[in-house]
């Protein structure tokens, strides 16, 4: 049976359009708007999750960096849509060694839902260990093109260079095909595109109870009951179809839901909250 550790690497704030944008804007105009919303949301957690598992220790997502100032000045978002509370103590590095886990040495693997900043700028912490992405993220996330996206690829360490998988695992309810993770087949990644192509989520089965950790397939459950999508996502069409294949897997098996950046997910987890 495995255990799920939440690490808090840090708060971000957010636009309340970023966290949920409008359903009738097509993209375009709801990644726009995110750039004129004055307000912000509350400090939400930057969660990354370490699995303990028989066959090892595998993290999902290695959180942000607290040296923030590092982003492309011209990016726009970058400059006036995120803003990050992340102290040296709260990066992943600091918490796994608090813990006595080498990053470096001691994990089975690092997985990474996806490419964008508060969730892969930690990498410089895990030199040594083997770092899976799905292919499509990693062709999305390079260049000119993945900075606009929200990636940081500028700033990745130059040793990166992540084991890129494609999803060619059996099909689970609600998705065509998954991920292997494990030998035992209880740890497996699921593709959910849509805020960002490429995007995966990782799930692991217990006797009596499944924990779908989503990244940023939602920013939290509430949105996702309501199929309202994030704002700056991809494909609309696509993030909505990714919720309901979600939700599908849920109603087949007790699934406890934890996105990357939801404040209930710590208190889910602790109490075994089921999305059905």
């Amino acid at each position: 049976m495995a255990n799920i550790i939440p690490i808090k690497t840090g708060t971000i704030r957010i636009r309340p359009s970023h966290r949920a944008g409008n359903m009738n804007h097509p993209v375009w105009r709801r990644r726009l708007v995110m750039l004129t919303d004055r307000d912000w949301t509350e400090p939400l957690p930057i969660y990354t999750y370490l699995i303990e598992h028989d066959e090892g220790l595998i993290l999902l997502d290695c959180g942000e960096t607290s040296r923030a100032g590092f982003f492309p000045w011209w990016h726009p978002f970058f400059r006036f849509a995120v803003d990050l509370n992340v102290e040296p103590g709260d990066e992943i590095g600091s918490q796994l060694r608090a813990r006595g886990i080498d990053p470096g040495k001691d994990l089975k693997t690092l997985v990474l839902s996806h490419l964008h900043h508060d969730h892969a700028d930690g990498l410089e912490h895990f030199d040594g260990t083997e770092i899976v992405v799905s292919e499509e993220n990693y062709q999305a996330s390079q260049g000119l093109h993945g900075a606009i996206m929200g990636a940081v690829p500028s700033q990745w360490p130059t040793w990166f260079e992540p084991v890129r998988r494609e999803f060619d695992g059996p099909s689970v309810a609600g998705f065509d095909t998954s991920m292997p993770l494990t030998s035992d087949g209880t740890v497996f990644a699921v593709p959910t595109p849509g805020h960002m192509p490429g995007h995966l989520s990782v799930v692991v089965r217990n006797p009596g109870v499944t924990y779908f950790l989503a990244g940023d397939a939602t920013y939290d459950q509430d949105l996702l009951r309501r199929r309202i999508v994030d704002g700056p996502a991809s494909n609309l069409k696509t993030s909505l179809d990714t919720m309901d294949r979600i939700t599908t897997f849920a109603e087949s098996e007790a699934t406890v839901l934890l996105p990357a950046h939801d404040p209930a997910a710590g208190s889910r987890l602790a109490e075994r909250i089921t999305l059905a």
